[in-house]
């Protein structure tokens, strides 16, 4: 019976998200981006005289009915599921607090040393750098995992999927194969493990990150914003805050089918990553683009079955052809 309801629990993972709060489809977040869109929306009104409604504005037909976004809405589930059944359970067994204390042991055993300058008490300041740190270590792995899936063409099958959408709703998010989820999963565990095992060596392990409602402050206040990332909203930041943190319009940028947007935008939640590795973008105005693959790359991709199927005869192709 124990077996039953895990297999049940994992079933309704797909229909819990709007209730979970580290989903980006969390109803809180839903909510800040209806409220966000309606301020948007008033400027836009008193500035041009808008003369579409709130609602035509907010869910226009050609975006949400069209094609691209219905094959989006059959794929939630699907997805959600094996994110579930697969996904799941290899987090739990490659967590990034399992690779922090493999290496904080590991340079414990090398060195002798347990910790480099402990500290005792958890004091405010200490778990606000540690909170920092925390985010931005991960956020790395984002970027660097991101980076990895465009520029290596294996990862760059399984990512492709993603950027086939030809308009952008929330749901575009979860247009994912699952492997590219494995990969993207991977390096971030390692990525933030790494990273944590180092702080946890250096100070010791009184670490506690700050968080609202069960996630990361920061990461809170990302996901507040988030939804536009994928949407037909155009949200940009002011010019110097688009070299700290990513706005929406450089992810919407980062879908673009034009060649000079192709090698742009990887970061998550922090823009400087971009900004370093010389791949950042910041737009002075709004730009608008045409989405998805360039010429007929996209194609394949004509249903939720051939999202899964098609990468994977690309790189049997690919090897055959070798």
């Amino acid at each position: 019976m124990e077996i039953l309801k895990s297999i049940f629990d994992l079933c309704l993972y797909p229909f819990k998200q709007i209730l979970v709060s580290d989903s980006q489809i969390y109803w809180l977040y839903l909510l800040s981006s209806l409220l966000i869109a309606l301020v948007i929306y008033l400027l836009r009104f008193i500035s041009t005289k808008e003369q579409k409604s709130f609602l035509e504005y907010f869910f226009p037909k050609e975006i949400f009915l069209h094609k691209s976004a219905i094959l989006d809405y059959q794929n939630y589930v699907p997805i959600m599921l094996m994110k579930s059944f697969i996904l799941v359970p290899f987090t739990t067994i490659l967590s990034a607090t399992f690779i922090a204390n493999m290496v904080s042991k590991s340079l414990t055993y090398l060195t002798g040393i347990t910790t480099l300058f402990p500290i005792n008490e958890s004091l405010i300041l200490y778990n606000v750098a540690f909170s920092i740190f925390v985010i931005i270590i991960v956020d790395f792995g984002y970027f660097y995992n991101h980076y990895l899936r465009h520029k290596i063409p294996l990862f760059w099958e399984f990512h492709k999927i993603h950027h086939t959408a030809e308009v952008l709703t929330p749901f575009t998010l979860f247009r994912h194969h699952p492997l590219d989820y494995v990969v993207q999963t991977m390096t971030v565990s390692i990525c933030s493990g790494i990273g944590i095992g180092l702080w946890t060596y250096v100070f010791g392990s009184q670490n506690q990150a700050l968080y609202i409602n069960g996630i990361p402050v920061l990461l809170f206040a990302f996901y507040l914003t988030g939804n536009f990332r994928h949407s037909h909203i155009w949200l940009a930041f002011p010019y110097w805050i688009s070299h700290i943190f990513i706005s929406p319009a450089q992810h919407y940028i980062h879908h673009a089918n034009e060649s000079k947007y192709y090698d742009t935008n990887y970061g998550k939640i922090f823009a400087f990553w971009d900004w370093i590795f010389g791949t950042l973008y910041v737009p002075k105005q709004y730009e608008k683009l045409d989405l998805g693959l360039p010429s007929e790359e996209g194609k394949p991709f004509n249903s939720v079955l051939n999202f899964y199927w098609q990468p994977f005869k690309a790189v049997f192709h690919q090897q055959r052809n070798q």
